[in-house]
């Protein structure tokens, strides 16, 4: 099974912390054009394995799995992989990251989103559509952040 790899960057302009603080729960409540509802499944939010219910603007509902969250000041990590989704993906897998750094000389944040698909349909497709929902999400934290 081969892997296909997105990955899109931006700078906020806002201090590594308020960043961090809006990306940490995994619930993408600043994504506004997309997500219409999320919730957290179990007890532990914060918890690798916790599982989050996700419900966007076009009806698809996925269920995500944290597989790595990390406060450790050099890199602030949240990884978590889509276990459900209806209607079906056209891919067979998908692991996401986001990662916020500091930008130590004028106390900005940098933040990657990289994603990993198991191809199984139109390759190009899903990594286009995946830079797009990325660059669409950044636009949201930022007006988030203000």
């Amino acid at each position: 099974m081969s892997v296909t790899h997105v990955t899109e960057s931006r700078v906020f302009s806002k201090p590594v912390e308020n960043v961090w603080s809006a990306i940490r729960p995994g619930l993408f409540d600043w994504w506004k054009s997309a997500v219409v509802k999320s919730t957290v499944e179990g007890d532990s939010a914060a918890a690798v394995g916790s599982l989050r219910k996700i419900t966007f603007k076009d009806g698809t509902l996925q269920t995500f799995r944290i597989l790595q969250l990390s406060d450790l000041e050099r890199s602030r990590t949240i990884t978590w992989e889509v276990i459900e989704s209806s209607p079906a993906l056209t891919y067979h897998a998908a692991v996401h990251t986001i990662k916020v750094y500091k930008v130590t000389t004028d106390n900005t944040t940098f933040v990657e989103w990289s994603s990993d698909f198991s191809t199984g349909a139109d390759t190009a497709a899903v990594v286009e559509d995946s830079r797009f929902k990325k660059r669409e999400a950044f636009n949201d934290l930022a007006a988030y952040l203000k």
